[in-house]
């Protein structure tokens, strides 16, 4: 680029301007010419031709009146060189920093554009997490006084269960004793046949005390909520979700008051619910119909079957510690009452925030701090390039000290151009953000609540703001007092050896590559411990195999197959038809396949031995399944045999259990032919003779160490059915999906057919959480070594340019490249290797923190949060 200012400077002479006036007209007519050089090249000019059309123009009689004019209007006589002391207001100040800075940012597209895309990746990432955070942790849940809502379980630690589902008799006494809450309200899991409007389909919803809705504070979007009085056994109303309501309804308001077919019932339609109402609960369901509870009296009275879910609200006043002291008084008491079933069993009470979003809550805070360490290489990184561009600028700089800038004037002005670098990264992060909270949404676990809340709204847009102006102020600072601050004498003795910016400059920039080496390697080393703890994790044997199974959900009617019988020669007909499709290998039935279902489970009593006190009788998971089940599902037999067609109801009464069962109730024995009963030894349940013996199931938590597990055949249960249907295929599962629901439908046309998936799915489902930590941290490791390769480079070829005459002379002297080449890497390698004995301090540390925030082993830091017992 030519250098236009002597020309400049030649015409000026005879005006007599002082010198601090020239220099700023010098400086607005230099840009303006070389941005007219700049035009002409593009035009197609050589370099000769362009200088030669930008003189012209210049030395054209009213160009430079022109220009002058131009600058008389923008500067008044009072006003000093850019960056010299004068007394004006600030937001003039600001206004000409800003032009001058936007100016010097475009005269430096390359250096402008390196700049910018780092930190738009490291505010783009940062924008994207606290995206998730805010609408995850830090929002208000859509409820009314949402921090008076807490959640009541049964303590049963001593069974595995600190936090177990309370039964129906102990939720109502809590309902009549306690004091601490203006209303308390309770939950259950159901599903739902919906027959005769369109094709049958099978809906997930839930029954609920009447007052649940009030007590949250949730009104209806048309119609009503439920009353008192519709919370007795045989009323049949029901609420829709606003899902439902469109997607099977069309928004027709003439809903209410229309008769729905449920499961084989009639049930009155009172109200739509607004969109996005999702209950609270253990998991984060996509209800799509409410109905009463409505307890029957049997089932009111029941304390033995823990299925509930309970919420309640706080008085005013009334805190925690308060509420769980008396929860504790009450729990003792029925404890005192109800000693068979109660025993040991204690209350837990959980605000419902924590409740939501404990087991999500440290994943997400190490991965925001995660994106915050990319954020400081990023910063690192754009430091250092104006480190160096600093020492480009030097003679700029001594220019405008000698012309009477103050150095905080430069500093400021420098500062500008930092803070409007980030403004800049910003606004492209923020593009960078949008795409990537679409990624986001796919690898969030769907038992995560708030996720549909989760985008760009007013509060990221502030927080966005805000990091941009820190980050601005966070990597200019330095640079900013490192360029102003700097002795003109050194300077000029250290520029006649091509120092550029000075040893301290060196040293200044070589820290900062330090850092970014030292916290790059923190994050690969916290994303190599989850990536070798979610390896281990899917090495984890689930007791089946898992590959080539289509699984789908098939609920019975009750009204229609009201008994064993019926349900049999369903499920029967329908296997006879789908064995006989080409793929099809086998195919069975079972109630609630593994990873699918957290409940069912019951104590049981072994012939021959006393029966445990009530707090030490053992628990064991159940399942109803068919005959075939466990060829299907590719479960071992260790030893006996398998369910057979001739194992009904009117046949002797039979029992598989799993291996850790036999070692727990016959260590060292042949369990097979000995017996068992569900209950206590008085129980009116029959005795089950052991047939079998399978390897251990993963049934409810794919991390935690299988429990101990039993099978009947659904045959000789009466109130239990299967509700799953498993079929091994020779080819693609999902291609088999269609002519399997086409078999059932042959069966039962009015028949639902529900939750169509492969067992794969189910499985890559049950890590979804571990999956989502593994993949975000492992990608902010990558993104912030690429930042930390890049910082060294940018260094490097720095150092290299610097010392270029020395390496000349170096090799004159008789140096070979490979001695020079050698020079250069060790002083790479030194950076390098000072930052990874800095990491280890910083990993120490952080590792404490992250297992700490995980509740997991500080030794390897496997999970970042415990798996929730649940029955």
């Amino acid at each position: 680029m030519p250098d236009f200012k002597v020309e400049i400077r030649a015409r000026l002479a005879e005006l007599q301007l002082s010198p601090v006036r020239e220099a700023e007209i010098v400086e607005e007519l230099s840009q303006h010419l070389e941005e007219e050089y700049e035009r002409a090249l593009t035009c197609g000019a050589s370099d000769d031709e362009a200088r030669r059309q930008v003189l012209e123009q210049f030395h054209a009689s009213d160009l430079l009146g022109r220009e002058l004019k131009y600058v008389e209007h923008r500067i008044s006589d009072k006003q000093n060189a850019l960056g010299s002391e004068r007394k004006i207001n600030v937001f003039a100040d600001l206004l000409q920093d800003l032009r001058y800075g936007l100016r010097t940012l475009a005269k430096n597209p390359a250096f402008t554009s390196i700049a910018v895309l780092a930190l738009a990746l490291g505010i783009g990432a940062n924008s994207a997490i606290f995206s998730v955070v805010d609408a995850v942790l830090l929002r208000p849940l859509p409820f009314k006084n949402p921090s008076q809502l807490v959640m009541l379980w049964e303590n049963a630690a001593h069974l595995g269960f600190p936090r177990d589902t309370p039964s129906p008799a102990n939720f109502l006494d809590w309902q009549k004793q306690a004091i601490s809450f203006t209303g308390m309200a309770a939950m259950s899991e159901r599903s739902f046949n919906l027959t005769g409007v369109g094709e049958p389909e099978r809906i997930e919803g839930r029954r609920v005390s009447a007052n649940l809705f009030e007590l949250l504070g949730v009104s209806a979007r048309l119609g009503r909520t439920f009353v008192p009085e519709d919370d007795k056994p045989g009323t049949h109303v029901v609420l829709l979700s606003h899902s439902l309501w469109q997607r099977r309804f069309g928004f027709d308001p003439g809903v209410i008051g229309r008769a729905l077919t449920l499961n084989g019932e009639s049930y009155t339609v009172v109200g739509v619910m607004p969109p996005f109402v999702q209950l609270p609960g253990f998991e984060n369901r996509n209800d799509q119909l409410w109905v009463p509870i409505a307890f029957p009296a049997e089932e009111a009275a029941e304390r033995g079957n823990h299925f509930l879910e309970v919420v309640a609200r706080l008085k005013p006043g009334v805190t925690l510690k308060q509420a769980q002291a008396e929860m504790d008084t009450i729990a003792a008491r029925l404890e005192q009452q109800y000693p068979t079933y109660n025993t040991r069993r204690g209350a837990v009470v959980v605000a419902l925030h924590e409740q939501l979003v404990g087991e999500i809550k440290p994943a997400l805070l190490i991965l925001l701090g995660a994106v915050g360490f990319v954020l400081l290489i990023a910063c690192a990184n754009v430091a250092n390039l104006l480190l160096a561009r600093a020492a480009v600028r030097q003679k700029e700089i001594a220019l405008r000290l000698a012309l009477g800038a103050s150095r905080s004037r430069l500093t400021r002005q420098f500062l500008t151009e930092s803070v409007l670098l980030a403004l800049f990264g910003a606004g492209l992060g923020l593009l960078l953000a949008l795409a990537g909270i679409q990624v986001l949404k796919t690898f969030i676990p769907v038992t995560i609540g708030q996720v549909e809340t989760i985008t760009i709204d007013g509060r990221v847009l502030i927080f966005t703001a805000f990091v941009a102006l820190v980050t601005g102020i966070a990597f200019g600072l330095v640079p900013a007092i490192q360029s102003s601050h700097f002795n003109l004498n050194d300077t000029l003795k250290e520029g006649g050896r091509d120092s550029g910016g000075g040893s301290k400059g060196n040293r200044i920039r070589g820290l900062l590559v330090i850092a970014e080496v030292a916290v790059s390697f923190v994050l690969l080393i916290g994303a190599g411990l989850l990536i070798n703890s979610f390896l281990h994790l899917r090495n984890l044997d689930p007791g089946f195999r898992s590959d080539h199974l289509l699984t789908m959900k098939v609920n019975l009617s009750e009204v229609k197959y009201p008994d064993r019988e019926r349900r049999a020669a369903f499920f029967d007909e329908v296997m006879r038809r789908v064995r006989e499709l080409p793929g099809v290998q086998s195919a069975s039935v079972a109630g609630n396949l593994p990873l699918t279902y957290n409940g069912d489970s019951m104590n049981i009593s072994v012939e021959g031995v006393p029966d445990p006190p009530p707090d030490q009788q053992p628990d064991v998971i159940f399942r109803a399944i068919g005959p075939g089940y466990f060829a299907t599902m590719g479960i071992p037999i260790v030893r006996g045999r398998d369910f057979a067609d001739q194992d009904k109801g009117d046949s002797k009464d039979v029992v598989i259990i799993s291996e850790k069962t036999a070692q727990q109730f016959w260590p060292g024995q042949d369990p097979i032919g000995k017996r068992l009963k569900p209950g206590s030894s008085t129980s009116n349940s029959p005795w089950r003779e052991v047939i079998g013996i399978v390897k251990d199931v993963r049934q409810n938590d794919f991390v935690a160490s299988p429990k101990r597990q039993m099978y009947f055949t659904y045959r000789q249960l009466k109130n239990i059915a299967a509700n799953a249907l498993v079929v091994r295929t020779s080819i693609e599962p999902m291609s088999l999906a269609v002519p399997v629901r086409n078999a059932i439908w042959s069966v039962d046309k009015d028949q639902t057919v529900a939750d169509i998936d492969t067992m794969d799915h189910i499985v890559a489902k049950a890590v979804a959480r571990q999956r989502f930590s593994m993949l975000l941290l492992g990608l902010f490791a990558a993104l912030a070594l690429l930042l930390a390769s890049i910082g060294i480079y940018g260094v490097m070829s720095y150092s290299v340019a610097q010392r270029t005459r020395e390496i000349g002379i170096r090799i004159a002297l008789g140096a070979r490249r490979a001695d020079v080449l050698q020079m250069t890497v060790k002083q790479a390698l030194k950076l390098v290797g000072v930052g990874m004995m800095r990491q280890i301090r910083l990993r120490s540390s952080a590792s404490l923190w992250c297992c700490s925030r995980s509740q997991s082993s500080p030794v390897t830091c496997r999970r970042f949060a415990q798996p929730r017992s649940t029955r």
